[in-house]
């Protein structure tokens, strides 16, 4: 007569295989968000590299153009001969910084690269304007911006060699509500040419990577979304990249009483604070922020 297993010994077997699963799943998944998270920092360093490589073909300058140029898009399928750069076409010859990785893709020739390894690239703004949202982002305090007859530039002129601290200042991040960080700029300053300054403003960021309480208030638990590894992945103006945990980063930025005193943050920023712009107008307080800040991150230093 053979020998069959009794219901309590399947049972324990279930039992144990449930046990195992329970504790192997969650370390795999642990894994494969540090490859990813690995592989996201790799990325970061060769887009900073492409920055570099840039500059060196371009007197030292960091980016900053506007208008179009036709079959400029990185997304090849935009590329048809026809025009993008209104509404009804798309926006997938603009050369502004919605799409900055035009300037340097030319030096890593990997579009792949400008994807984040832990984030979903938006296609319908890949598939409608060539642009990739929801991945590495630029700094656009330390880049400048430009659009037709408006142009802003970095308080330290726009070139690398201004920088008090390349190896420090933060030229790419990853964010996942726009194409780049905002820079900081008095409501006051007028329109036309203007003189720009880093986003460095704690109350802005906790925003961004910490959960929303309602409002513009925020929890102490970060937001898995906005900060998928528990942090952000830097590039920074000499090349380099580097992991920074969330508190990490918000710790080395100043508060908005530290930065600009007695201004304050404009609205509606959306209705989580969130609210993707290139500029953020402060109202009150001095029109030129305190650069002279210990907070080299976003390229401030005493002095």
């Amino acid at each position: 007569m053979k020998k069959a297993f009794t219901l309590i010994e399947l049972l324990v077997v279930i039992a144990i295989i449930a046990i195992l699963a329970a504790i192997l799943f969650p370390v795999f998944a642990q894994a494969k968000t540090a490859a990813k998270k690995t592989a996201a920092l790799s990325n970061q360093k060769q887009i900073s590299t492409g920055f570099l490589l840039y500059m060196a073909d371009n007197e030292d300058r960091y980016p900053m153009r506007s208008g179009c140029e036709l079959n400029s898009s990185i997304n090849s399928r935009l590329n048809d001969g026809v025009l993008r750069c209104s509404s009804g076409t798309g926006f997938g010859h603009s050369m502004t910084w919605q799409t900055w990785q035009k300037y340097i893709q030319p030096y890593i020739k990997n579009v792949d690269l400008f994807v984040h390894p832990l984030r979903t690239r938006d296609n319908t703004q890949w598939n409608t304007n060539g642009q990739i949202l929801n991945s590495f982002a630029i700094n656009l305090a330390v880049t400048g911006a430009s659009v037709t007859g408006f142009n802003s530039t970095p308080w330290f002129g726009g070139s690398q060699t201004g920088l008090a601290a390349p190896s420090q200042t933060m030229l790419l991040m990853e964010l996942p509500h726009s194409y780049a960080a905002p820079f900081a700029v008095s409501a006051t300053m007028p329109a036309g040419e203007q003189t720009v300054y880093p986003m460095a403003i704690r109350e802005y960021w906790r925003a961004i990577f910490l959960r929303n309480a309602g409002g513009c208030n925020t929890t102490e638990e970060i937001d898995p979304v906005a900060a998928p590894a528990g942090g952000l992945t830097v590039g920074f103006a000499d090349g380099s990249a580097k992991f920074l945990q969330v508190r990490n980063f918000l710790g080395q930025t100043p508060t908005l009483n530290e930065y600009v005193p007695g201004a304050a943050l404009p609205g509606p920023m959306g209705s989580n604070c969130r609210n993707a712009r290139s500029a953020y107008n402060y109202t009150g307080g001095p029109s030129t922020p305190n650069i002279n800040l210990n907070a080299p991150l976003w390229g401030l230093v005493n002095q």
